[in-house]
């Protein structure tokens, strides 16, 4: 029995998301019709993490698109990221943004390389406040 689903979504592992993606996800009718990966600053290893870890990231897209015919890639990332924080003395809020939102368009050129018959959606989540508890969506 195939089992398909029509998008990959990548996100950060931070736990105050947790809920709201999911919510979000519900939302965009995304929920029951996605693969989910979550890593420490979502998409951030394609970019700078080791070999092994940008190939572990890629071969997930690759078997989104393989095993359950998935032709989305959503890439998720937010403000007050840890895995950003580490790398990077942001200034501003706006600062990190501006790098997070640049970093997600080099990664949507990885991606569409590698696999062309992709769609990459890029979603930016601003933390309302500290815990997560409201959290704003954005396509970008």
């Amino acid at each position: 029995m195939a089992h398909n689903c029509k998008s990959l979504v990548i996100h950060c592992m931070d736990f105050r998301l947790i809920d709201s993606i999911r919510e979000w996800m519900q939302k965009e009718g995304m929920l029951c019709d996605a693969d989910v990966v979550s890593l420490a600053g979502a998409t951030k290893e394609i970019l700078d993490g080791t070999e092994g870890a940008k190939d572990l990231v890629l071969k997930q897209i690759q078997l989104s698109a393989e095993l359950h015919l998935a032709t989305q890639v959503v890439i998720v990332h937010h403000s007050d990221c840890g895995a950003y924080r580490a790398s990077y003395n942001f200034s501003t809020t706006e600062e990190e943004k501006e790098i997070q939102l640049r970093d997600m368009e080099k990664v949507k050129g990885i991606i569409k390389e590698k696999f062309p018959q992709m769609e990459v959606v890029k979603v930016w989540a601003q933390l309302k406040d500290a815990e997560g508890k409201e959290v704003e969506f954005e396509k970008i």
